[in-house]
């Protein structure tokens, strides 16, 4: 949703100008899994940031992180003073530095476009994808399995082994939280999820991010009946 300040008249005749004067931004990276040129971050800031400060204009980029996924907020600021902006946001595959860099920069580079009405290149939903025909990685969900029948109470076998560094890790964590394990294997079990023993450690990421944001800590309080053990 776009957002102004007050009065956008004079900022509104200066990016008509610096329109005017942009191109589209040039496809001049390669993605090697799809075997096709894109426009990275780079060639987009070089096709807009120049006929924008040529015409008085500041581009401002602020990334932020919640219990949702990732936002990026585009701001154009006028010598004026007069402001537009708009926030885009997408769901990382896991909480860890490199998915939210690469959801950062994705949410960057689109945004910045759609801000300065270039035409936006594909890049087949990033590099990190693995599908040419769905969202990039970190958007990808996992798929919701299905409720075991009635007759069948066998646990689900993990994916991988939880060796015991794993595990203390995880379990201090917790435990800095205030928070023990089998209330939270508990909790997870009660929101249809396996237990963090059988979670890829990809998941354990997210259900510790979760507890960390007032959100889930306020959704498992809940669950306890009113405080962590």
């Amino acid at each position: 949703m776009l957002t102004t300040s007050t009065e956008v008249n004079e900022i509104a005749a200066a990016l008509a100008k610096a329109q005017g004067q942009m191109d589209n931004a040039s496809k001049d990276r390669s993605n090697p899994a799809f075997k096709s040129k894109y426009a990275d971050l780079a060639s987009v800031r070089d096709a807009v940031c120049g006929p924008l400060s040529a015409n008085g204009i500041a581009c401002l980029q602020a990334a932020a992180t919640t219990a949702e996924g990732v936002t990026v907020e585009t701001r154009f600021i006028h010598t004026s003073g007069q402001w537009l902006a708009c926030t885009v946001g997408a769901v990382p595959k896991a909480y860890d530095p490199q998915s939210i860099g690469s959801a950062i920069t994705y949410l960057r580079r689109y945004g910045l476009m759609s801000m300065a009405g270039i035409a936006p290149e594909d890049d087949d939903g990033n590099a990190a994808s693995g599908r040419h025909d769905g969202p990039p990685a970190w958007q990808q969900r996992e798929p919701q399995r299905p409720a075991p029948r009635e007759e069948r109470r066998e646990e689900p076998k993990p994916t991988q082994k939880w060796t015991d560094k794993e595990r203390g890790a995880f379990c201090a964590q917790l435990t800095e939280l205030g928070i023990g394990y089998d209330n939270a294997a508990a909790w997870c079990e009660a929101k249809g999820r396996p237990r963090p023993s059988l979670m890829e450690p990809a998941q354990r990421s997210s259900v510790l991010a979760y507890l960390v944001s007032p959100k889930g800590r306020a959704d498992f309080d809940a669950y306890l009946g009113g405080g962590a053990k």
